[in-house]
């Protein structure tokens, strides 16, 4: 009788272990997953915090006045005031060449003022071929000579048009289809360029001489000082132009006579 007793004791036992087993495995997985959500819910506020930072950067950099900016160098560096034990450093780099994406209908300005009669702008267009329409340009070149502002227009066509249409007249690098380089004259201010047909890609560049800044680079840097927390953010910040609208305007400074 004592020995079936104590059987049963060894056996209630064994299940009041396993049961304290289950139990401490239970609450050991709950401190963990509390633990990790905890560091988690800390890093993401800690992220949040740093990136904020970085786009702090990026506004004092888009504040800063362009003029001053363009008589610098190249590259132009800036700090925030640190904030909540986090550093922040900016920069902002002129960039000469234009490499962007244009919808149909809407115009880029091209800063060329200091040119020369004899240089030019390299245009590459397109990432689509004959057939599968691609786009063509229309080109307006704004120019100052003694004090009147006068405008000449330029159709750039791809591989299928004629009819008014100047065909490309150079081979365009990979992966563009068309090249043109278009000429320009002493006195002339900027450039528009609009897509028509169609979107492109587009790169542009000087021929024969370095074309003036384009846009402005703005890439900010913030990083915790009490940690390895760092977060970067950049911009483009393009040059002051009139909306798309205006190539459609007609201006005079005297009275206009249909």
């Amino acid at each position: 009788m004592s020995h079936s007793i104590s059987h049963q004791s060894g056996q209630i036992g064994v299940i009041i272990l396993l049961i304290m087993v289950v139990i401490l495995t239970i609450g050991l997985s709950v401190a963990s997953r509390t633990t990790q959500e905890s560091f988690l819910t800390t890093q993401t506020a800690e992220s949040t915090r740093v990136f904020n930072a970085a786009e702090a950067g990026i506004e004092k950099a888009l504040s800063t006045d362009l003029t001053s900016i363009e008589a610098g160098p190249e590259t132009t560096q800036g700090t925030v005031d640190s904030v909540d034990d986090t550093t922040v450093n900016y920069s902002i780099t002129k960039v000469t060449g234009l490499e962007t994406k244009l919808f149909e209908g809407v115009s880029v300005a091209l800063n060329v003022k200091g040119v020369s009669t004899g240089n030019g702008l390299v245009i590459d267009w397109s990432k689509q071929n004959c057939g599968q329409e691609p786009a063509s340009l229309l080109a307006s070149i704004y120019s100052l000579n003694a004090g009147v502002t006068t405008v000449r227009y330029r159709a750039l066509g791809n591989c299928a048009q004629s009819d008014g249409f100047e065909q490309p007249n150079g081979s365009a690098p990979s992966p563009y289809q068309y090249r043109m380089t278009l000429s320009l004259q002493t006195g002339d201010q900027f450039v528009r360029l609009q897509p028509i047909y169609n979107d492109t890609d587009i790169s542009i560049n000087g021929s024969g001489w370095t074309l003036p800044t384009q846009y402005y680079k703005i890439r900010s840097e913030a990083t915790n000082d009490l940690g390895n927390e760092s977060r970067i953010v950049e911009v483009n910040r393009t040059l002051p132009t009139a909306p798309s609208i205006m190539d459609y305007a007609l201006y005079s400074g005297t009275t206009l006579v249909k």
